[in-house]
């Protein structure tokens, strides 16, 4: 890069327009690829928050499922098997994100820290080409004023010595740059082909597992169940309903009295205008035999006097 002294080499202008041509190319391949394992990464995580949906339905399906207890069993341990899986996913995602996206999001400031070295190399270039021109015009106008001329040459070899420390570094940067940029890009495709493997081995390995706890389920003894259910079905809801009410008796009275003496309780209590009726006609009663009662007495002890009296006169 930049060997101006080779005279097949291209000139300088020539070159800083390949090199700025690579950059370019580089920054926008790279931009694009960023853009497309930025989207594969967000579907991925897509798809690991609808498993989670599908577990969630499962779990809810096993719970829910009170007849045929091999098929909730079934579907728990499906779900379970699936939630293993969407955790391998949630971390193929993490990975895509660090090592694949995350490297190629930092080409942006690789680019464009290239393209600034360039720019340098230029300015000092034009720099050059300036005191080349202001010699070549001091020995055309003034040939005999060794001074200037001097002076001029002076100018001109401190300019060319800088581009040529200029131009040595950028080629260093330029060959730094296509070298990093070759191996970081077979790196990080590495890293994604292994991320992959490395989910879809463990994804495989365990769907075997959930194709096993799908041929688990037994039709047979779940449809059995099924029929016995249907024949009785409401002599076990009672069953059930009643064995129920009994617990929730026992536990909100655990000392309870008999059942005569909780009839008779509960007829006092829904009947209290009765009681009142009760004792309100047992009072007039009373009170309409206790005159009768005194006049009998007093009846009688005028009786007893009379019969007194007529004994003592007959004496």
């Amino acid at each position: 890069m930049f060997r101006g002294d080779n005279p097949q080499s291209l000139s300088y202008e020539q070159q800083a327009k390949f090199i700025q041509d690579r950059i370019t190319n580089v920054e926008k391949n790279f931009g694009e690829l960023c853009v497309a394992f930025g989207d594969y990464t967000r579907k991925t995580a897509r798809l690991r928050d609808m498993g989670d949906d599908l577990v969630k339905v499962l779990k809810d399906y096993a719970n829910n499922e009170i007849v045929n207890k091999s098929l909730s069993t079934g579907l728990e341990n499906l779900s379970t098997t699936l939630t293993a899986i969407e955790e391998y996913r949630n971390c193929e995602v993490q990975r895509l994100e660090a090592k694949v996206i995350g490297e190629l999001c930092q080409y942006e400031t690789i680019c464009k820290h290239a393209r600034e070295e360039l720019k340098h190399t230029m300015n000092v270039r034009e720099k050059e080409l300036a005191r080349k021109k202001v010699l070549d015009k001091a020995r055309e106008r003034q040939p005999f004023n060794r001074q200037q001329v001097t002076y001029a040459e002076s100018e001109l070899l401190k300019a060319s010595a800088e581009m040529s420390r200029t131009a040595k570094g950028l080629s260093e940067q330029t060959d730094f740059f296509e070298r990093r940029k070759l191996q970081q890009l077979k790196t990080l495709l590495s890293n994604f082909v292994m991320i992959e493997m490395t989910f879809h081995a463990k994804a495989v390995e365990l769907l075997t597992v959930a194709h096993q706890q799908i041929s688990d389920i037994n039709e047979k003894a779940d449809l059995e169940n099924f029929r016995r259910k249907l024949r009785s079905p409401e002599k076990q809801a009672n069953a059930g309903i009643s064995a129920k009410s009994a617990s929730l008796a026992s536990l909100m009275n655990p000392q309870s009295p008999s059942n005569d003496e909780e009839s008779m309780n509960l007829r006092k209590i829904r009947s209290p205008e009765k009681q009142a009726m009760n004792r309100t006609s047992s009072l007039a009663v009373l009170m309409n035999h206790s005159p009768t009662q005194e006049e009998e007495t007093s009846e009688s002890e005028d009786t007893d006097e009379q019969d007194t009296s007529e004994e003592t006169e007959s004496r």
